[in-house]
């Protein structure tokens, strides 16, 4: 069956993988387990052969040779340990036994080559029948028995093994009512937090379709701070600016329809005033003049959209070019004599008398330098001051103009280079704007790669200041 959903394949996956594990984890400790009793067991009757060895070296060590002792001690040894019991020599001849009771054919019990190897002085160790001669299986030690250097006689220890399963068999029957416990509660907690992951994530889904729909005031509740609750913020993060994104776009519709209705409505009426004949043949120039005015105005308002829209998408290349910033400032407020000359204003121009050459697109910054000073001059008050600087620093030219008049509110800096935004106190007299100025200016500057920013207060008045890049030559001569 094919899952489609993914709460369905993450349970599946988690479920596989408890499963696996657990069984993995129950084979490992199983055979661990086995493997210490079975060291522990050899260890006691390693230890148990050597105390045989001792009593064996004692005998001889008295001159006068007592199995009957030995054996006395061994049938001990034998229940003690649970354990059936050999010594034979290097002839075959079963010096000491218990419970053996085909004594004649022992050579048919042992295995030739193990009992050469414990004559040989080695520790032998396997697990078996032994030739059938038990019913169960058994562990089995061959122990030499040294006396004078010299391998006298082969010991054989033989523990039955059921006695070291059943202890293996309780601790992992144990070990496997632990682990259904431990797998019951994991797949508890997997499914919990399957469901959980399940759920944010439809949240999301749901969330999702209602913004496509045009519903960008939807959020989705965040109770945590893993990946997913990062996405939800991000989400939230989303929506809120597609809300602001959808808030502009709404104003830049009302406002660029606001902004061609006026100076359509006055050519239409004005048109329509001199085909009636209404308007008197002596004021018939000043009234085309008013249309001809209004048709660049639209003209204008059209080619700024144009403009705009060409540099936001990142259309157009910029033609770079080592230019005088201080030149082309002062070329630019030359223009605005006369309109300086009906306000009284101060202009204090302090420029930087080295360093001024910058490597930017001319006319894109002229155009850049002409509207700032252009604004400048629009909302200076009467009597007020216009102040325009530049100075060098490191690898840029920073260049700032302000003007002194309304200050504008912190609130509303920030809207400051949105599209067809007029700001009350900064529209001054001259209302012709088209709100595009700045949203260009902010574009410009930017395709530079560059930085613009706006502060405005009562000491140093609404003041714009901006970045250009040194030009290469200056750059490399520094």
């Amino acid at each position: 069956m094919k899952l489609k959903s993914l709460f369905g394949k993450m349970l599946v996956i988690y479920v596989s993988i408890i499963l696996v594990s657990f069984i993995v984890l129950g084979f490992i400790v199983s055979n661990t387990l086995e493997n210490y009793f079975l060291n522990q067991k050899e260890k006691k009757l390693i230890e148990q052969c050597t105390k045989v060895q001792q009593q064996v070296t004692l005998i001889h060590e008295l001159g006068v040779p007592n199995f009957e002792k030995l054996r006395f001690e061994i049938d001990a040894l034998e229940r003690y340990l649970n354990a059936h019991i050999w010594m034979i020599d290097r002839s075959g001849n079963l010096y000491v036994s218990s419970n053996l009771e085909n004594k004649m054919g022992l050579n048919e019990l042992l295995v030739k080559e193990e009992v050469k190897k414990v004559f040989d002085g080695y520790i032998i160790k396997r697990q078996g029948e032994f030739n059938k001669q038990f019913n169960e299986s058994v562990l089995t030690i061959g122990y030499p028995i040294i006396y004078n250097n010299k391998v006298m006689m082969a010991l054989f220890m033989h523990a039955p093994m059921p006695e070291v399963n059943k202890t293996i068999s309780d601790i992992n029957t144990i070990t496997l009512v632990v682990l259904g416990f431990a797998l019951i509660i994991g797949l508890g907690a997997v499914f919990i937090l399957s469901r959980n992951l399940k759920n944010k994530i439809h949240s999301l889904s749901d969330a999702s379709k209602v913004l496509a729909k045009g519903d960008f005031g939807k959020t989705i509740d965040i109770d945590g701070d893993d990946e997913l609750n990062q996405l939800a913020k991000n989400f939230n993060y989303m929506s809120k600016e597609l809300s602001k994104v959808d808030k502009m776009r709404k104003d830049f519709i009302s406002n660029l329809s606001h902004d061609l209705r006026s100076p359509l409505t006055s050519i239409k009426g004005y048109a329509q005033a001199l085909l009636d004949g209404t308007i008197d043949k002596n004021d018939q120039t000043k009234y085309l003049n008013i249309i001809l005015e209004e048709s660049e105005r639209l003209s204008k308002m059209t080619n700024d959209i144009l403009d705009l829209s060409k540099m936001e998408s990142g259309n157009g290349e910029l033609s770079f070019s080592n230019f005088s910033i201080n030149e082309m400032i002062v070329n630019e407020i030359e223009k605005f004599d006369v309109n300086l000359e009906e306000k009284s204003v101060d202009v204090k121009i302090d420029l930087c008398s080295t360093r001024d050459i910058v490597y930017a697109d001319k006319d894109k910054i002229n155009r850049v330098v002409y509207n700032l000073i252009d604004n400048a001059v629009k909302f200076v008050n009467d009597d007020g001051f216009i102040k325009i600087r530049t100075c060098d620093n490191s690898e840029k030219i920073i260049v700032q103009i302000s003007n002194s008049g309304n200050v504008i509110p912190q609130k509303d800096l920030e809207y400051i280079w949105e599209r067809f935004v007029k700001l009350d106190k900064s529209r001054g007299k001259n209302k012709k704007g088209s709100g595009l100025g700045l949203a260009i200016i902010k574009s410009i500057i930017e395709r530079h790669n560059e930085e613009i920013q706006v502060s405005s207060n009562e000491t140093e008045g609404t003041m714009f200041t901006f970045s250009l890049k040194k030009s290469i030559e200056i750059s490399r001569l520094d």
